[in-house]
């Protein structure tokens, strides 16, 4: 990463990230199930649970958080769901928090659900649970509060720039991703082409699931609930290190905040999206840096079927149109890469890396395979026409993106977190 003045004034990146199957996550169904889908008050058992879990599991000397939600699945009650996450074994988890959780099932029923890792549980919460209340401990306290805590956070966390209280469950949401989830959206050199592709597809899926909202009215809206709360949380994450970067680029406006209110309706939603990816595409993704540029807008009209999250909603008619979409994004960026690599071979300049991603790539488009080092940009783009859209859609993202990512130079950032110690 670039050294710059900031980085002692920046908030850290999250310090010796877990693997997703190190960390365990129990799930209890806590109380009786509720009338509707309407927020209930928090019952006083569960309030005090929470109020004291978080010193018991830092005595314990424990890293992990109290998830407490409402399940919103389509084809049973709703009620209260209590998920305890910790970075180590269902022993160790079990052992810190007994007393706590004995002291919670004499005031109220408290039923296994599920016990699952972080991986498993991500797409049970996406589809289910609206969070209600967050608590962390160990070290995923002080990173949450490293962040929410710093002087400049309204400038680059969307939450505290939206006036969002700390003690809100959407406040560090999308500081979940930051500790367990993917790894720090920026490449080892600034802001790489399939960097600026996710962040399109963040940005893509966020506005698609809102016009699901307003489609599907009121009596569908707590079933999509879940969806749109996590993933504005995960579009937040993704922008979160390019807002760090505009704070060193003088003279450019502030990113512009999401809209996290309660009573928020999809259109004021997708004003917000709008003023974000206005913003984003003037500082980050301008005509000054194309590759990325239309990286970016390829993930952004294709977040349907980029995304595996979306791609079960995706109808069988539609499938031509999306695909068709998406073809000529895939030649011109696979035209881009080609060249570039075809030019390195021919300068001896080609990685391993690089040489071992084009032989996968011919070998499941065979029309590049007649390609070489003396082959012209004319010849590049005769080859690549060939290929028809079902193949050029399924090597999309599994390795013409990848490739391009190889290839494509990073566009480098004025500022950049640090590691946390």
């Amino acid at each position: 990463m670039p050294a710059d003045d900031y980085a002692g004034f920046l908030p850290p990146v999250f310090a010796n990230r877990p693997d997703g199957e190190d960390i365990t996550l129990r799930t209890f169904i806590v109380g009786d199930p509720l009338p509707d889908h309407q927020m209930a008050g928090i019952p006083a058992p569960l309030q005090m649970f929470l109020d004291l879990v978080a010193p018991a599991m830092e005595r314990a000397g424990a890293d992990g958080f109290a998830h407490l939600w409402l399940d919103h699945h389509p084809h049973e009650q709703p009620g209260w769901r209590l998920s305890l996450a910790h970075i180590g074994t269902v022993a160790d988890l079990n052992a810190a928090v007994a007393k706590p959780l004995a002291r919670l099932a004499q005031a109220m029923s408290v039923t296994e659900f599920e016990t699952a890792n972080w991986e498993e549980t991500r797409p049970l919460w996406r589809k289910r649970a609206q969070p209600v209340r967050l608590v962390y401990w160990g070290r995923l306290g002080r990173h949450v509060r490293a962040v929410i805590g710093h002087g400049d956070a309204p400038s680059f966390y969307l939450p505290a720039g939206a006036g969002v209280r700390s003690d809100q469950a959407v406040a560090s949401l999308p500081l979940l991703d930051d500790m367990l989830g993917a790894r720090s959206v920026l490449a080892a050199d600034g802001l790489g082409f399939e960097n600026a592709l996710q962040i399109g597809i963040a940005l893509g899926r966020a506005h698609l699931i809102e016009s699901w909202i307003e489609a599907g009215g009121d009596e569908k809206e707590p079933y999509f609930r879940p969806m749109q709360i996590w993933h504005q949380a995960w579009l937040t994450h993704a922008v979160m290190d390019l807002a760090i970067a505009s704070l060193a680029m003088s003279g450019q406006p502030p990113m512009p905040a999401l809209d996290y209110a309660g009573d928020a309706t999809p259109q004021s939603r997708k004003a917000a999206l709008d003023d974000l990816s206005a913003w984003l595409t003037a500082l980050f993704f301008s005509e000054a840096n194309p590759a990325h540029r239309n990286a970016f807008i390829a993930g952004v009209q294709n977040a349907v079927w980029l995304d595996p999250d979306l791609q079960q909603y995706v109808q069988p008619q539609q499938r031509d149109e999306i695909i068709q979409g998406l073809l000529p994004y895939c030649r011109w960026f696979l035209a881009m890469a080609l060249y570039n690599h075809l030019g390195n071979l021919a300068d001896d300049r080609a990685t391993a890396d690089q040489i071992s991603l084009f032989d996968l790539l011919v070998a499941s488009l065979p029309e590049l395979a007649s390609l070489n080092s003396l082959s012209t940009q004319r010849d590049i783009e005769q080859h690549i026409i060939r290929i028809d859209a079902a193949r050029a859609a399924a090597a999309f993202d599994a390795l013409v993106i990848p490739f391009c990512d190889l290839l494509m130079p990073g566009l480098s950032l004025a500022a950049s977190r640090h590691q946390a110690g």
